[in-house]
């Protein structure tokens, strides 16, 4: 393939795909081998026409010893003969079993770093067709899901792959007709990385095998799953509004009902959406994931799973909720508090209390709606006044019950969550629960009309009363 061939091909997918635009600023990754010599040297031809600029930035490991020196020796001789700006990085990286992913997580933090420092508007790499087959298989034996097997994206977050439709023979063609030379990766046929097991053992097996056209046949697989892919997540993002409950820095809640109507195939979509409202992306976020999640969603009660990157996922009664706190984990609570007398503020972790003795009810309406505030009798409740969480064996008698009930089973019939369960505030007197906060007095202190002192106990987060101060403040 000559130059013109290649150029013209260049174009034609980088069109189809949208992936450049006239006066861009681009950041090239080059390390030296065939496939990013060829990118770079093609930018750099189409350079004036679509008034590109050019960074080119390279990597040097130090993995190889002096082949690393050479590497980075041909890629600034490589630029300076056609006066491209280029930036190399020198890390000594120690070889390990994960090496490729951590090779690839300073290369992209380093390249991410650039794209800010520079003003970058696309990072251009140089994979081809064969890289798109291998990513397609490798994702599809690590189980990636639906995602996983459109392979390699032209386009994802403006990293743009221009090379993508072309095989490594066109590439070496082009490059032997302009008379290019390049650096050959040695450790590019050491099988001891999955990656190369799949280049250098299974797809020439099936080649021989199966079927000599698997890389073009991959290839279309992977262009067909990319348009698939476009398809579904727009219907995916259609229902995850419709089941999307609340949204906030650190919390995504669906409704599990519309969730169970939706299509096995959408909910893995609506699950990474909810997983990347999160996380900031959908990167990690797996088939096996999706089944943890599906699985979750059958359970009875509540259960919390744990996704990468701390993402945490739990099933509160009809509502799904992916979030960054880790709910199964206990709070800093204070064991209990004892209040001798009658006091008229103080604080109990993160709240404040307030308690009142008064001579009648207050004359308003919606007296009981604000279910922070307790009307008790005060000759019923015996000081001092114990506030604790919940223990085993704990019963009370619920407002509007003859009987007694055992404090668990009364948290769960009021669907209060698993993991809220233990913060809930317990007043106690000498003998008896005398108010479960936010939720019910017991019926032993209610009042009457015969009650001639009314004991009015408030309780408010402190967060929430700083809040509201701030607003009366901003009103002024």
């Amino acid at each position: 393939m000559n130059l013109n061939g290649f150029i013209e091909g260049f174009e034609r997918y980088s069109e189809k795909h949208k992936l450049f635009k006239s006066g861009e600023k681009i950041l090239v990754g080059f390390s030296g081998g065939a496939d990013s010599t060829a990118l770079l040297l093609a930018l750099w031809h189409m350079k004036s026409k679509y008034g590109y600029s050019i960074l080119a930035a390279h990597v040097n490991y130090n993995l190889r010893g002096d082949d690393s020196q050479l590497d980075e020796q041909f890629v600034r001789q490589f630029c300076f003969d056609r006066n491209i700006s280029l930036v190399v990085k020198n890390i000594d990286i120690k070889s390990n079993s994960n090496l490729e992913n951590h090779a690839r997580e300073i290369r992209f933090d380093y390249f991410n770093d650039l794209r800010k420092l520079y003003k970058i508007q696309k990072i251009v790499l140089g994979h081809n067709r064969e890289d798109q087959a291998e990513t397609l298989l490798f994702r599809m034996f690590r189980g990636s899901g639906y995602t996983g097997i459109k392979g390699i994206s032209p386009n994802n977050d403006d990293i743009v792959h221009p090379l993508l439709s072309f095989c490594r023979e066109d590439i070496l063609s082009y490059l032997e007709s302009e008379g290019i030379h390049w650096r050959e990766d040695l450790s590019n046929k050491n099988n001891t990385y999955t990656r190369n097991k799949i280049r250098n053992q299974m797809i020439p097996w099936i080649k021989e095998h199966l079927n000599t056209n698997v890389v073009n046949k991959l290839y279309e697989t992977a262009e067909i799953f990319s348009e698939t892919d476009d398809i579904l997540e727009s219907l995916a993002t259609r229902r995850f509004l419709k089941a999307q409950i609340k949204h906030s820095k650190d919390e995504c809640r669906l409704s599990s009902r519309i969730i169970r109507k939706t299509k096995p195939v959408l909910r893995y979509y609506v699950y990474k959406k909810a997983y990347s409202r999160i996380n900031g992306d959908s990167k990690d976020f797996y088939h096996n994931n999706f089944i943890e999640i599906e699985n979750l969603l059958t359970l009875e009660g509540s259960k919390q799973i744990f996704l990468p990157n701390n993402v945490f996922v739990f099933k509160e009664y009809d509502e799904l909720i992916f979030t960054s706190i880790d709910f199964s984990k206990s709070e800093n609570l204070q064991n209990e508090k004892e209040i001798k007398s009658l006091r008229s503020r103080f604080t109990f972790e993160d709240h404040r209390i307030i308690m009142k003795k008064l001579k009648k009810m207050p004359n308003k309406r919606n007296l009981f709606e604000d279910k922070n505030v307790a009307y008790l009798d005060f000759d019923k409740t015996n000081f001092p006044i114990i506030i604790r969480h919940r223990k085993q064996g704990d019963r009370f008698y619920p407002l509007g019950m003859k009987h007694s009930k055992k404090l668990k089973d009364f948290l769960i019939d009021e669907k209060v969550p698993k993991f809220d369960r233990d913060k809930v505030l317990i007043f106690c007197d000498q003998e008896k629960i005398i108010w479960l906060a936010g939720h019910r007095i017991d019926n032993r202190v209610v009042t009457t009309d015969t009650t001639r002192d009314i004991l009015k106990i408030k309780i408010e987060r402190m967060a929430t009363k700083k809040m509201r101060a701030a607003e009366r403040i901003g009103k002024r």
